[in-house]
């Protein structure tokens, strides 16, 4: 394929957006979330898989650190144990704090039950987390030790939290119960990639975060929002994304991520100074569909027939579930077990409520939505 770069694609996919990178949309949330944050409330993100998340994470703890805020973030992605959190939590400290709250953090961490264990080659000495609750309890006092001698209040941010949450219900109890403590002294953004998990700590009574942080939905981004996001960066670097600008936005219907993807295809393939047509839209399509079929692939293998199934019918929205078409086409069964399949599907991330479609469902992924539609391959954009 033939590309056109002059400079790099101002269109990040593959990565969350750092600070001061400006998020497309998401203007509303991120208020929402520093007015939160300023009132020491907590708060959790939900939304879709590859929804910015993360970004709109960073972005309102850099929000908040303008606000006179200490500034943390802390992904607990695959931790497995209360010893993995304790040291993800340590890490983020040691690592973030800089000045004289981190000449502040080397005096305390050297206090909070250290062991002693030879170094590799025997020389010299290596300090380590403890690996049970009370090593994790220091460290999540932290923020009440930081405002004690500083008096300065934290903003922190766990991402991946659903992690946490497969350690055990024995853990997410021990964590809430130092984090009602804090009060005034932190506020808190929770995130999690597994919407199912994180929905089930926090609005399910049997879980130990029970209502303790509001929700603050990300729905998909407004197609205004996005041609001007899109359409600003283009013209920034002497492009113009022309009348594929269109068709991008109604392939990424609002997705985050897919939409950055797409730009940043139709960006390498467009000229500088000129302006893109159908052609550059058609090589665009191409590569993205590419960069994207491995993790659409992964999805279809990962699920059982059942779910195969009601993944294609849910992917063309104008079929019913329980319907003579659903069935005969597809042999989508007529019993009630279709809503447990569906609500499978809807905890793992793949589906969303939409009440404008037949369904009543729609696929998260547009381009997994394109791929399912057309019968499992790649359609040929016109």
């Amino acid at each position: 394929m033939l590309s056109y770069v002059t400079m790099s694609s101002p269109f990040i996919y593959e990565d969350p957006l750092e600070p001061p990178a400006v998020l497309a949309g998401r203007t509303a949330e991120l208020a929402l979330l520093r007015d939160r944050i300023a009132e020491t409330r907590n708060s959790r993100l939900q939304g879709p898989r590859r929804y910015g998340k993360t970004s709109l994470l960073k972005a309102a703890l850099a929000a908040a650190d303008k606000d006179g805020f200490v500034p943390i973030y802390v992904n607990f992605l695959g931790v497995l144990s209360a010893a993995d959190v304790a040291e993800r939590i340590e890490r983020a400290y040691r690592e973030q704090l800089d000045g004289l709250l981190k000449r502040w953090f080397a005096g305390v961490v050297s206090t909070l039950r250290p062991r002693v264990k030879a170094a590799p080659a025997g020389i010299g000495v290596e300090v380590a987390p403890e690996t049970h609750v009370p090593g994790l309890l220091d460290r999540l006092t932290l923020p009440r030790r930081l405002q004690e001698r500083h008096g300065r209040r934290c903003a922190i941010a766990f991402d991946e939290f659903q992690d946490v949450v497969r350690v055990g219900d024995a853990l997410t109890g021990t964590i809430r119960s130092e984090l009602e403590q804090h009060g005034k002294v932190a506020a808190y953004v929770f995130s999690g990639s597994h919407p199912g998990l994180m929905h089930d700590l926090f609005s399910d009574r049997r879980h130990a975060f029970f209502a303790q942080a509001k929700p603050v939905d990300l729905p998909r981004l407004d197609a205004e929002d996005l041609a001007e996001y899109i359409g600003s960066r283009f013209e920034s670097a002497s492009r113009d994304p022309g009348e594929a600008l269109e068709l991008l936005l109604a392939t990424a219907d609002g997705h985050p991520q897919r939409a950055m993807l797409l730009a940043h295809h139709l960006y390498e393939n467009t000229r500088p100074s000129a302006t893109a047509t159908s052609e550059e839209w058609v090589m665009a399509f191409s590569g993205a569909t590419h960069d994207a079929n491995p993790e659409v692939q992964a999805a279809w293998d990962s699920w059982n027939n059942s779910e195969r199934r009601l993944m294609a019918v849910i992917s063309e929205r104008t079929t019913p579930l329980q319907g003579r078409v659903a069935h005969e086409r597809y042999g989508v069964s007529k019993t009630g077990s279709n809503q447990n399949t569906v609500e499978r599907l809807r905890r793992d991330g793949h589906v969303v409520a939409d009440e404008t479609t037949r369904t009543r469902w729609r696929v998260v992924d547009p381009l997994l939505e394109l791929w399912l539609a057309n019968g499992r391959s790649w359609p040929v954009p016109a």
